[in-house]
């Protein structure tokens, strides 16, 4: 059923998280949701969750989604076999990348989910979440700057004014009227260069606190959704869960060949700072080795 024919209706259960938190992811999703490529259109048009974030461990290039269809030879299909693949478009040393392996989705989906649970679920983890969301933003470097431009400017008007009073209290029967009246002009125009100068600085300044300021909401917004992710990624459709890893992931590193324990997964980048040391995670109870998970702030 397509999401706008769902029925809606007020229930009776508690929510599985605040409606201010939930507001606030959407319009963090929303922000941040980037066009990603679809394949093979139609009534099974699927969403690809990781296609363009995983990266080819070759070239380096965004690996997308991709649909296999073969079939036996009674002219029947096998099942759909969905994977991600490179596309060859990046030269390396002067060739075309040739990697060709075919990673199931279904695999490293499931291996990137239970990762992001098992980092929201150290007990560590969830300690420096919520000292980022109750951390107190340091604005005190700006708000100086803001205050040397706001009274570099009071005193430029200041000396405006004056200059203003000078030209009116002019005497124009003075034998030197026209060459002071030049000089005070002069001096008046310069100042209201400098005045211009002082506002384009201020108004720049006060866009960058306001700017650190949103910064922060955002990061306290998206710290909240990783608190509660495990909740919101089960009730997710693909749609929900694909703009999630957008705004979540920077990107997903793998390995070349797959490891003797089944895993590809080989390190997760995410878009916003966390901490600054790795973090070792095991999968599935420990049946798979650790996998090092990258927690650290991509430039923008």
């Amino acid at each position: 059923m397509e999401q706008d024919n769902y029925i809606l209706v007020d229930g009776l259960h508690e929510a599985i998280i605040a409606e201010d938190v939930w507001q606030a992811a959407q319009v963090k999703l929303i922000s941040q949701a980037k066009k990603y490529e679809h394949v093979n259109r139609g009534k099974d048009t699927k969403t690809h969750l990781l296609s363009g974030i995983v990266r080819c461990p070759i070239c380096g290039a965004g690996m997308y989604g991709n649909k296999s269809i073969k079939r036996k030879k009674d002219g029947t299909k096998y099942k759909d076999f969905y994977y991600y693949g490179c596309k060859h478009r990046t030269m390396t040393r002067g060739h075309k990348c040739d990697y060709k392996k075919q990673i199931r989705e279904e695999l490293l989906d499931d291996a990137v989910a239970e990762v992001i649970v098992k980092l929201v679920g150290n007990p560590k983890f969830a300690e420096m979440m919520q000292e980022k969301i109750n951390s107190k933003l340091d604005t005190a470097a700006i708000d100086t700057e803001l205050a040397s431009y706001e009274k570099q400017l009071r005193q430029y008007y200041a000396v405006k004014l004056k200059l203003a009073e000078e030209i009116d209290s002019l005497d124009p029967d003075d034998r030197h009227y026209i060459k002071r009246k030049a000089d005070l002009d002069d001096r008046l125009y310069r100042m209201y260069d400098k005045i211009e100068n002082v506002e384009t600085q201020l108004i720049e300044t006060r866009a960058k606190k306001q700017a650190v300021e949103a910064e922060k909401l955002t990061g306290d917004n998206i710290y909240k959704v990783l608190i509660y992710f495990e909740k919101l990624y089960a009730v997710m459709n693909e749609i929900e869960r694909r703009q999630l890893m957008e705004a979540l992931i920077s990107e997903i590193q793998i390995y070349e060949e797959r490891k003797p324990n089944g895993q590809w997964l080989k390190s997760i980048k995410f878009s916003f700072p966390i901490i600054e040391e790795d973090m070792n995670l095991s999968l599935e109870d420990n049946k798979y080795v650790e996998t090092i998970i990258k927690l650290q702030l991509v430039e923008k």
